[in-house]
């Protein structure tokens, strides 16, 4: 029974998208509820995080850049070559901010929660400015979309579910502090939380790409590009990270992606004259099983390692 329970443990994220695919007909009719989830979930979070570590660092700066910048790179790459619907895939897969869930799995890697949770936040600003500026220039149907209400209307998908239990986690700081401590202690649920959330992405991700076009093959080519990009992030970020200090932070902050996100840009900014689903929501989805196997790993060893270290300790103590 106890080898049950700690395989659920060391593997549930790779086990919420299982449930989540298979049972996606199911569980995308909730879909739209697992904000509360994200919600309590940040709530757990934001308990353990100082006010006063949330600052712009010289790294931030440079994530910013090379969210962006890949982006643009990739996409001017790849339409030079012809292969459009590849293109935007690949510049969602870069250009998505990160997920406010990446300060779950930075903390409990032993990163650092405040640098990531600043970076969401500025990752978010940065899309929201971007997209109205940079999308009518490529896609002209995005045209017809006024700056201001597409700047909004992507903000207000994130800046609530952000703002909301960072604030109610800063009152209970400063008016109730036993419950403040109480939820910092049980922190832990945050994770369990996320991985419930990802039933729910996954079924998303599933619906998504039964109402695409794109043939078998297609999804093959934009599942291994959306591989390479999610790859290449984690390799950035922590490689980056790193050099300023912050190497789990870093992974996180570029990649971990808020997919939904992205594949609600897709659909609004980026759908095709004849009314068909963006073939890059594909590469988007699947960038979600990647981002959450390459975290399940990552966990899966930082716990090898603390067990190493504990039977250690046990070995050195007489």
């Amino acid at each position: 029974m106890n080898g049950i329970v700690n395989f659920v443990k060391n593997w549930a994220l790779i086990i919420a998208l299982l449930i989540g695919s298979v049972g996606s007909k199911f569980f995308v009719q909730y879909a739209d509820k697992t904000v509360y989830l994200i919600f309590v979930m940040l709530l757990f979070t934001f308990c353990r995080i100082d006010p006063s570590q949330l600052k712009f660092r010289k790294v931030h700066a440079l994530f910013l850049l090379i969210q962006v910048g890949g982006a643009m790179a990739m996409y001017y790459a790849l339409s030079a070559l012809g292969w459009n619907d590849m293109a935007e895939s690949c510049m969602l897969c870069f250009l998505c901010p990160t997920a406010a869930a990446s300060a779950v799995v930075t903390m409990k890697l032993g990163g650092d929660g405040a640098s990531n949770t600043t970076y969401v936040l500025l990752s978010s600003l940065m899309v929201a400015l971007v997209v109205p500026l940079w999308f009518p220039l490529i896609h002209e149907p995005t045209q017809e979309i006024p700056f201001w209400q597409a700047f909004w209307s992507i903000l207000k998908r994130v800046l609530p579910l952000l703002a909301g239990p960072f604030l109610l986690a800063m009152l209970l700081k400063y008016t109730l502090r036993k419950v403040h401590d109480a939820f910092a202690r049980w922190h832990e649920v945050s994770f369990y939380l996320w991985a419930s959330c990802l039933i729910f992405a996954a079924a998303q991700m599933v619906d998504a790409m039964n109402h695409s076009s794109a043939g078998l093959g297609m999804m093959a080519v934009l599942a291994l590009g959306s591989l390479a990009i999610c790859s290449l992030q984690f390799f950035l970020g922590k490689r980056l990270g790193g050099h300023y200090g912050d190497r789990i932070s870093g992974g996180q902050s570029l990649g971990q992606k808020n997919i939904i996100l992205g594949i609600w840009i897709a659909g609004m900014f980026l759908m095709p004259s004849t009314g068909e689903t963006p073939l890059a929501i594909v590469g988007l989805g699947t960038y979600i099983i990647w981002q959450n196997i390459i975290n399940s790993w990552q966990l899966y060893r930082k716990r090898m390692r603390d067990l190493g270290e504990k039977v250690h300790h046990a070995e050195l103590v007489p």
